[in-house]
């Protein structure tokens, strides 16, 4: 049977952990990895006169021996009264009773606080990759306050106290918990459009359709329910023990970015500027009215007001584009150009261009094309651009064969 780790503070106590052996084995590796392939291509690179390439090699041998430092250094120590974190280039300790609690961010990061503000707080990033780093966790439990837990509490015993969500506290709650339920829905109806819209929106016309117009209908739900409802992040326990609809937001126009950077080229890109600020200016002024208009929980609200900010701008600058392209329907006038070049270009993003012709009044230049496309043509070989009016007069094209 497992004991449960909690020494005595009446007794002198310390120990300390250092990374787990798989985890030493995993980094060793990799380090050494890192300083003789760092070695080897700034070594090759000197005889090609290639110095970005020496200087990334030189980059990644100074990284690894920094890391083999930090990493022999590098333990939490506790003991019946204090925790400590040590490294090479630095460590941190502090006592019990200078200690105000603790925090984690997605269970992955563990801060411990301190109650003096001036004081640098210790941060356990990787505690998770130390050996029996479930007795850290019980010795913080044990000793330190949770500043999540509290937090959550916090913001449970507002709502109980708040008349927006029922009149006596067991109506409150149970009205909490049918509000986080519904704004769920909204908020997995949001990442569901963005999925469809990422990976194959199929039929194209309805998932560009709903996924404009599912933002403004979760507008009119925050405007119905802005006393009670939020645009939170978790990141803030007492705030996300809110409801929130930040995901069914924002997620569907960070997708319509995509979708237009991808499918649509403009003639002229200073063509959007005027009706993506007219788009702008007519949701933040009724953004604006919204939060206003609401309880001074939600108007001080700083995480509402910066997600509905974000949602404004990227709604302006994708809206009007998709619009304005994907339900213009009227015909194209064609030019046949020829193919001068292809490129491939590999990053984040793999892109297939093609450098067509001069055709009316664009100069030669390369134009991104799809994956298929691009493997149907070769140099010299001829294809059609398409040049279309725009239903907004935004005049766009895209390349066919």
């Amino acid at each position: 049977m497992e004991q449960e780790f909690s020494p005595s503070r009446g007794t002198t106590f310390e120990k300390e952990y250092s990374f787990s052996t798989g985890w030493k084995i995993f980094l060793y590796i990799t380090i050494v990895a890192m300083i003789i392939g760092g070695a080897y291509l700034a070594y090759t690179s000197i005889a090609d006169k290639s110095w970005w390439l020496v200087l990334i090699g030189i980059g990644l041998v100074t990284l690894g021996l920094y890391l083999y430092l930090e990493f022999k250094a590098s333990k939490i120590i506790i003991s019946n009264n204090s925790i400590k974190r040590t490294g090479y280039f630095s460590s941190r300790e502090l006592l019990i009773n200078d200690i105000k609690g603790y925090d984690t961010v997605q269970g992955k990061r563990i801060t411990i606080r301190p109650v003096d503000k001036s004081n640098k707080a210790i941060v356990l990033s990787d505690y998770s990759y130390f050996a029996e780093y479930g007795e850290i966790l019980q010795w913080l439990t044990a000793n330190c306050k949770d500043l999540d837990a509290e937090q959550e509490q916090k913001g449970i015993e507002e709502i109980q106290n708040d008349e927006s969500y029922g009149y006596s506290s067991e109506e409150r709650l149970a009205e909490l918990k049918k509000l986080k339920r519904f704004c769920s829905y909204f908020n997995y109806g949001g990442i569901a459009l963005c999925f469809w819209l990422f990976i194959h929106p199929a039929p194209y016309d309805y998932a560009v359709l709903i996924a404009t117009i599912w933002p403004l209908v979760v507008m009119v739900v925050f405007y119905l329910k802005r006393d009670v409802v939020t645009l939170n992040n978790a990141e803030d326990k007492k705030q996300a023990v809110y409801p929130s609809l930040s995901m069914a937001l924002i997620f569907p126009p960070l997708a319509l970015l995509v979708r237009v950077l991808a499918d649509f080229k403009l003639m002229h890109l200073t063509d959007i500027l005027l009706p993506a600020f007219t788009v702008i200016v007519v949701l933040g002024a009724a953004f604006f009215g919204i939060i206003m208009s609401s309880k001074e929980k939600a108007r001080s609200n700083k995480t509402t007001w910066l997600s509905a900010t974000v949602f404004v701008l990227l709604y302006g600058f994708t809206a009007p584009v998709i619009i304005n392209c994907n339900f213009d329907y009227s015909n194209p006038k064609e030019y046949k150009v020829q193919v001068l070049s292809q490129r491939i270009s590999t990053g984040k993003h793999t892109s297939y261009d093609l450098t067509l012709s001069k055709w009316g009044q664009k100069e030669s230049e390369e134009t991104e094309v799809s994956k298929s496309l691009y493997y149907q043509v070769k140099v010299g070989d001829t294809v059609y651009v398409n040049l279309k009016p725009g239903l907004f007069k935004m005049p766009w094209y895209y390349v066919s064969l």
